[in-house]
């Protein structure tokens, strides 16, 4: 059975002004380059989905007047445009609430609701970018649990948005994939459990880093 490609963002719901429109290079990861779009989850997207695909988008939602507004006029825009150019099959768009409060209750909760809409049978994409600063460790900690425990999920991409309006020309900006990350703690957790000796070093070694040690 195909997968459902599924993607999970949050859109700003805090500054004031509209995002900007802007083109995307891929930095580690050339499938998300992308031409012109709002919001980096929009090049994950184009990259991790082809012609015929059922499309799932959840996005962490506040109930804000400055969210919908980002939603409405950005997001539509961006999501419309990609669909008439890749073809999808289907695209869904589902929402997962969350209060403007930052205790331990709401993070939890926000970690509940998002392994409650991945379903199973889905590669699963995020956008780490934007939402306040525990939603990076809510998505990563439901990703692992979704890759673990739901039936057949994959985890397609990973990605950070960086755009500074001061650096225009900069060769920093564009959406950066941090999937690596992801799978270095799958390494890190499947090293504990094997009580593997030394695990500083066959980390090291798998990530080419750190030289053999001189023989004197």
């Amino acid at each position: 059975m195909k997968k459902t490609k599924t993607f999970i963002t949050a859109i700003p719901f805090q500054a004031p002004n509209p995002p900007i429109k802007k083109p995307y290079k891929g930095y580690g990861n050339s499938r998300l380059d992308y031409d012109e779009a709002h919001f980096p989850i929009i090049p994950a997207i184009n990259g991790y989905t082809e012609k015929g695909d059922d499309v799932r988008i959840i996005i962490i939602k506040k109930d804000t007047p400055i969210f919908e507004r980002n939603y409405r006029e950005c997001f539509l825009e961006d999501i419309n445009k990609l669909k008439e150019k890749k073809g999808f099959a289907s695209v869904k768009t589902e929402f997962v609430d969350v209060i403007d409060s930052e205790d331990i209750d709401t993070q939890l909760k926000l970690f509940s609701d998002i392994v409650d809409a991945i379903k199973g049978n889905e590669e699963v994409s995020a956008c780490i970018t934007f939402g306040t600063k525990p939603t990076p460790i809510i998505l990563s900690m439901a990703l692992n649990y979704a890759y673990r425990l739901k039936v057949n999920v994959s985890i397609g991409c990973v990605v950070y948005g960086r755009y500074d309006p001061k650096e225009t020309i900069s060769n920093k900006n564009g959406v950066y994939d941090t999937t690596a990350l992801f799978y270095m703690n799958e390494i890190v957790n499947k090293l504990a459990e094997m009580k593997v000796p030394n695990p500083e070093t066959a980390i090291k070694i798998m990530l080419g880093i750190g030289g053999e040690e001189d023989n004197d």
